[in-house]
């Protein structure tokens, strides 16, 4: 949208957004003397940021604002449906999720007595498995079977539990047949670098038999030259099945599972499908957004927009600036805040609402704390657990929404601590003498006068959301009211 839209590219300002346009915009929208800042997430591709901005440029206007809106390259949903959808009906994926679930589940299973000796019991899943696979080719997810209950007294997988998993796989025929197939699926090393080094949002696949990363690929193919195909090893793939299944298991002991099913597709996509399934797209978004802060202004977006805004406090306006940030929008503002100390006056505070933000609790306390002198004002806007749960990324193979899949999957850790999920404040579960950062981020919000507001929530002016889905903060009725209150009256 003309005279509300700033463009980027990798952090840059694109071709259609020079710098003399930045600074249109930004006297236009200070000299009104109030101002929104809207940081969209990373679900969406830039057609649908414009439209988007489009959208909801009324909505702000209604409350008195001119709303400005960084549109940057994003498109991780696009990435996440379009690889994830073929994923569940690939061969290898239902192999790998029907044995580490079978592992699983008889770890579950197991007795005192069975802990003792080291051996897992016999459990019969082959009905089970029969509608697993069903409901993972045709997307019916009402013959999925029921998540199993751990034992008491659970435990991570013993050396000798290990050693006895892989004994039984190298006996296992199905394995055998497909660890063949994905070795003579094999290509050659020389293309797949070729396609890494252009890599998009396409799928670079090491093997035809799979959407398997080629880093994942490579740890588990015997080679004497690199330059050559190699094999694909059955050995390497027992055992990296073994430690996956321990992975599950260990997450249960230490009760950072995200469920049953989630916690197994999660262990799978984080050992062998990550950079395929939005891993990359991840990783270069989130680091888009702290390009955009370089150091020349007439290059870089987020730099051109602060700069701007901070000449015109030097002149001796006195703006009213609310920066809200939908998911990775969080993470922009958390970059805004450390660059706006060179930017902008010291007296100068932003009012911040977050919507369903995915930034860490890492980053979050880095910048939000570590900056709270710029924030003037603080509302978050986020699903309770159970919403957050039963808002479905993918139909059958990923049960919940897009933060519980950043932070199982796409983030360096499993079960990365992310400020808009609930489960992570809850002291039971996450004790602030251990989890440190959680717990500064923690006391940080609670000192702040309805500083959450989990959805759904009916409270008054300014507290409303009827939010169920991750991608409904930005166009749910109740949600925008409330901002536009707050736009309005403050908080």
């Amino acid at each position: 949208m003309v005279g509300h839209v700033i463009h980027m590219e990798g952090g840059r300002l694109a071709n259609d957004t020079p710098f003399e346009i930045v600074q249109q915009i930004v006297n236009s929208a200070v000299d009104t003397g109030n101002v929104v800042v809207h940081f969209h997430g990373g679900l969406v591709n830039e057609a649908s940021a414009r439209a988007m901005a489009e959208r909801l440029t009324p909505v702000y206007q209604q409350a008195g604002a001119y709303p400005i809106f960084p549109v940057w390259e994003a498109g991780l949903f696009e990435t996440i449906s379009n690889n994830l959808g073929p994923l569940a009906k690939e061969t290898l994926f239902q192999l790998l999720f029907k044995r580490i679930r079978s592992i699983a589940k008889r770890k579950f299973a197991q007795d005192d007595g069975g802990r003792s000796a080291g051996a897992l019991p016999v459990v019969e899943v082959s009905d089970e498995e029969e509608a697993i696979i069903r409901a993972l080719n045709t997307g019916d997810i009402s013959i999925m079977p029921s998540e199993p209950t751990a034992s008491s007294g659970l435990t991570v997988l013993s050396e000798i539990e290990e050693l006895a998993l892989e004994e039984e796989l190298k006996q296992d025929p199905e394995l055998q047949i497909m660890v063949q197939a994905v070795s003579a699926g094999l290509r050659d090393p020389a293309d797949i670098e070729r396609e890494e080094a252009a890599r998009s949002a396409t799928p670079v696949v090491a093997s035809t038999e799979t959407l398997m990363d080629p880093a994942a690929i490579d740890r588990l193919v015997d080679r004497t030259d690199p330059a050559t195909r190699g094999i694909f090893s059955a050995a390497k793939f027992i055992k990296a099945i073994v430690v996956v299944a321990g992975r599950v298991i260990a997450r249960y002991v230490k009760r950072r599972d995200h469920g049953f099913h989630a916690t197994i597709v999660e262990e799978i996509l984080r050992e062998y499908y990550l950079a395929n399934i939005g891993g990359a797209i991840w990783t270069q978004m989130k680091g888009d957004t702290k390009d955009s802060f370089g150091d020349d202004p007439a290059q870089f977006g987020g730099t051109a927009l602060l700069s701007e805004i901070g000449k015109k406090i030097n002149a001796g306006m006195s703006p009213k600036v609310t920066l809200v940030g939908h998911s990775t929008g969080a993470v922009y503002i958390s970059h805004l805040l450390e660059a706006a100390e060179s930017l902008i006056p010291d007296s100068f505070k932003f009012d911040i609402v977050l919507l369903a933000p995915a930034s860490t609790f890492d980053l979050t306390v880095s910048t939000f704390i570590s900056h709270q002198a710029r924030i003037g004002g603080l509302r978050m806007f986020t699903m309770a657990d159970e919403n957050e749960k039963a808002d479905r990324l993918v139909p059958v193979l990923y049960p919940h929404s897009l933060l519980y899949f950043i932070s199982g999957v796409l983030e360096a850790d499993a079960d990365a601590p992310v400020i808009g999920m609930q489960r992570f404040y809850d002291p039971s579960r996450y004790d602030g003498g251990k989890f440190k950062e959680i717990e500064k981020f923690r006391q940080f919000i609670n000192n702040i006068n309805n500083g959450v507001v989990w959805s759904v929530a009916s409270g008054g002016s300014g507290l409303k959301t009827e939010s169920r889905k991750h991608g409904d903060f930005d166009n749910d009725p109740a949600t925008l009211e409330s901002v536009q209150h707050i736009i309005l009256n403050g908080f």
